[in-house]
């Protein structure tokens, strides 16, 4: 079957299977003439995309789901997520009906305490403390790893003590083109989707050998690229080397990355294999400085 008979019988549209694609979730067979042809297993994957987007399942989730030998566990998993979304709402029209009724801040403040503090996720909660480029910067940098919930009285001592880090640390002091420039960059991580960066990273943490075999060529041009004098007067080249110098700074990672290790657990399970990753990695390129698997990953992953 050919892309106009899929979007029609699956009901998408032709961006959103050629994304699925992408995203490893399909794998049609490509004709002599450069045609995809989809195959019934290939109708089948979509239909159940189809399905489970439309129940506002992320993509990453999917992939589990896809991959899964027990699906009703994973869906089950799905579920609780949602039904603390639908909590968390009704707490919030709760607390709006209360302020349209007397806007009273402080019985405002002690409902939020008792009934929506404990379901914010450790994102939510960092960008309420840090609105702005600040908190904007610690959710991209590490991404996936801030949607769990402080659900313990060690992960709340752990949050506490980045909280007072972070709020104690220097602000980098960005000049106006690269606050603009990095403000800009925020805006398109969402529209592209940023959980498929993320997924990326995850994917090369996980499978490093395939990961420099198959992107070779891409990385050692992006290295080569990164030393050039081109590079070197862009706002990214400019932006890296204040974040570099604000990860100098005292503490950063004896106090913010061991605690958030303590505070996320899938932080604390992806460090460890990305420390490995690095290290595969800087066995393959010596050459390289200053530079973190990370680092490369990001803009190569912003050219896909």
């Amino acid at each position: 079957m050919f892309i106009k008979e899929v979007c029609k019988e699956c009901k998408l549209t032709k961006k959103a299977v050629d994304y699925y694609e992408q995203q490893g979730l399909i794998s049609p067979m490509i004709e002599d003439n450069g045609y995809r042809n989809y195959s019934e297993d290939d109708i089948r994957v979509l239909k159940e995309i189809g399905v489970l987007r439309k129940l506002g399942i992320s993509v990453a989730d999917i992939k589990m789901i896809l991959q899964s030998s027990c699906k009703s566990t994973l869906l089950a998993e799905c579920k609780y997520k949602l039904d603390l979304e639908v909590e968390k709402s009704v707490a919030k029209q709760k607390c709006l009906e209360q302020l349209i009724q007397n806007y009273n801040i402080e019985s405002a403040i002690q409902y939020i305490e008792e009934n929506l503090e404990r379901s914010f996720t450790i994102k939510e909660k960092l960008l309420q403390a840090f609105p702005g480029g600040f908190g904007m910067y610690l959710c991209i940098h590490f991404g996936g790893s801030l949607n769990e919930k402080i659900d313990s009285k060690e992960k709340l001592e752990a949050y506490e003590k980045i909280i007072d880090y972070l709020d104690q640390v220097s602000t980098i002091k960005l000049p106006r083109e690269l606050e603009e420039y990095f403000l800009e960059s925020f805006a398109f991580f969402e529209k592209s989707d940023m959980q498929r960066m993320n997924s990326s990273l995850f994917d090369c943490v996980e499978n490093m050998e395939q990961y420099l075999e198959e992107n070779e060529e891409q990385i050692n041009y992006y290295l080569e690229y990164r030393n050039s004098y081109e590079y070197k007067e862009t706002p990214a080249y400019k932006m890296q080397q204040l974040l570099l110098e604000f990860q100098k700074d005292s503490g950063y990672y004896d106090i913010l990355i061991e605690n958030l290790k303590i505070l996320s657990n899938s932080y604390r399970e992806y460090h460890d294999k990305l420390q490995e990753a690095n290290k595969r990695f800087f066995e393959k390129y010596p050459q390289v400085n200053r530079c973190t698997l990370r680092r490369i990953m990001l803009p190569l992953n912003k050219r896909v």
